[in-house]
C-alpha cells in the first residue's frame, strides 16, 4: 500500500499514465482508416462531448457517495474497454461506442480526481498548497500528453495504426495498479439522510453551484473560453488536412501543442499567487484574441505562414489548462468535502455542454463553408467569452489563505 505521504506523488504519476494520448495526433487520420470521414469525427467529437454532459453529475456524485480511489480504478478499466473496442473494430458504430465509453470513463475520473487530490492533502492539513500539487499534476499530464503526442504520429506511420492505442492500453494498466495501492479516503463520503432521494440531493447540490454567484461565473468563464480553445485545438488537425501539410507534422504541432500545456501548467501556480484570477483574465482575452485572427487567415495565408497561424492557435489552445487550474483552485475553496466531486463535476459538465454545441456546430460548419469561413464563425465566441472576463475581473477573487472547509 502507498504511505499517505506519498500518495499525491504517485497519484499525479497514475493521472500521467491515463493522459498518455498516443492516438490524439493522429486522430482524424485514424476515424478515417477505420472508415469514418471528416465530417462524422467532429459529430461523433460532439456526440463524445454530450456524453460527458450527461454522465458528469452522476459520476461525480458517485465519487462522493462511494470511494473515490473506486471511481478512478473502474473509469480505467472503461477506458481500456473503448480502446479495445476501436482494435478490434472498424466502422461508425464502433468508433461511436468506443467514444461513448471514453465518455463516461472521462465523466468518472474529472472531478473525483481533483476531489480526491485536495482530500488527501486535507488528511494531511496540507490543503493550502492544493494550488502548487495541482499545478504540479496538471504539469506531469501534459508533459506526459506531450510524450505521447510528439511519438504518436511516427508510431502510427512506422509501426502501424493501431500500435498507439496498445501503448496507451499498457499506460492505462500501470494508472490501474497504482490506484489499486493508494489510500482510500472514506471520511470525504457523503451521507445522505434516509428521507430524502438522491437524485434530490444530486439536484440541490447542483442548484447551489448554479446560484452561487462566485461559483457560476468561475464555472462559465473557463466553459466559453475551452470551447474556443477546443475549436482551436481540433482546428490544428483541419488546417494541416486542408493545407496538406505532411504526416509527420501532425505529431509535431500536436505534440508542440501538449508541450505548451506543459509549459502554461508549470507555471500556473506561481502566475496565479503573482496576478490572481483578474490578471489571468486578462492574459487570456488576449491571448485567445490574436488566436482567432491567425485561425481566420490559416486557410488563405502561403504555406510558409501557416506555421506561424499554428503556432498562435496552439498558444491559445494550451492556455485553457492555466484559466481551468485558477478557477478549480478557487473553486475548492469554497465547496465542503463531500460535495466536492460533485460541484466539480458540475463545473465540467458546464464545460461538456459548451464544448458539445461547439463539436455539432463544425461539422455542417466545415461540409458547407469551409475551414476559413468556419473559424470566422467560431471567433464569435469572443463575445461571451469578453463577457464573462468583465464579470470576473469585477469581482478581484483572490485564494483563501485559510482553507478550511
Amino acid at each position: 500500500m502507498i504511505p499517505l505521504k506519498a500518495a499525491t506523488r504517485w497519484l499525479s504519476i497514475a493521472d500521467a499514465l491515463i493522459g498518455a494520448l498516443f492516438i490524439l495526433p493522429v486522430l482524424m487520420l485514424f476515424y478515417g482508416y477505420k472508415g469514418v470521414p471528416m465530417g462524422d469525427f467532429f459529430l461523433i467529437q460532439g456526440v463524445c462531448s454530450l456524453g460527458i454532459f450527461l454522465f458528469e453529475i452522476p459520476t461525480g456524485y458517485i465519487g462522493d457517495i462511494f470511494s473515490r480511489k473506486n471511481t478512478l480504478i473502474i473509469g480505467t478499466l472503461v477506458w481500456i474497454t473503448g480502446y479495445l473496442i476501436w482494435i478490434f473494430n472498424r466502422g461508425f458504430w464502433p468508433i461511436l461506442i468506443g467514444e461513448v465509453l471514453f465518455s463516461l470513463a472521462v465523466s468518472l475520473i474529472s472531478g473525483t480526481l481533483e476531489a480526491y487530490l485536495y482530500d488527501l492533502l486535507k488528511k494531511r492539513h496540507k490543503e493550502d498548497i492544493f494550488h502548487k500539487k495541482y499545478a504540479k499534476m496538471q504539469m506531469l499530464g501534459n508533459l506526459s500528453l506531450t510524450i505521447s503526442t510528439l511519438t504518436g504520429g511516427f508510431i502510427y506511420q512506422f509501426i502501424g495504426e493501431t500500435a498507439p492505442l496498445w501503448i496507451s492500453i499498457f499506460c492505462l494498466t500501470g494508472a490501474f495498479i497504482i490506484l489499486l495501492l493508494l489510500p482510500d479516503v472514506p471520511e470525504s463520503r457523503r451521507t445522505v439522510a434516509k428521507d430524502k432521494n438522491k437524485w434530490q440531493d444530486i439536484l440541490d447540490i447542483s442548484k447551489y453551484a448554479m446560484k452561487n454567484h462566485e461559483i457560476k461565473w468561475l464555472m462559465l468563464f473557463p466553459a466559453v473560453y475551452g470551447t474556443l480553445t477546443f475549436v482551436l485545438m481540433w482546428g490544428l488537425q483541419s488546417v494541416m488536412v486542408f493545407r496538406g501539410l505532411p504526416v509527420f507534422m501532425f505529431s509535431i504541432v500536436m505534440g508542440a501543442n501538449a508541450f505548451l500545456r506543459t509549459f502554461w501548467s508549470g507555471v500556473s501556480g506561481k502566475i496565479l499567487e503573482k496576478i490572481q484570477l483578474s490578471g489571468i483574465i486578462m492574459l487570456e482575452c488576449v491571448i485567445i484574441v490574436i488566436a482567432a485572427i491567425g485561425a481566420c487567415a490559416a486557410a488563405y495565408v502561403p504555406v510558409e505562414m501557416v506555421y506561424l497561424c499554428l503556432l498562435l492557435m496552439m498558444m491559445a489552445s494550451s492556455s485553457v489548462v492555466l484559466s481551468k487550474m485558477a478557477t478549480t483552485v478557487l473553486i475548492n475553496h469554497r465547496i465542503q468535502s463531500d460535495e466536492r466531486a460533485t460541484i466539480l463535476s458540475v463545473s465540467s459538465m458546464v464545460n461538456r455542454i459548451f464544448w458539445a454545441v461547439g463539436m455539432f456546430a463544425l461539422k455542417p460548419l466545415f461540409d458547407s463553408i469551409g475551414v476559413g469561413p468556419t473559424f470566422g464563425v467560431s471567433a464569435l465566441l469572443l463575445i461571451p467569452i469578453l463577457i464573462c472576463a468583465r464579470h470576473l475581473y469585477k469581482m478581484k477573487l483572490k485564494m483563501k489563505k485559510d482553507t478550511a472547509c
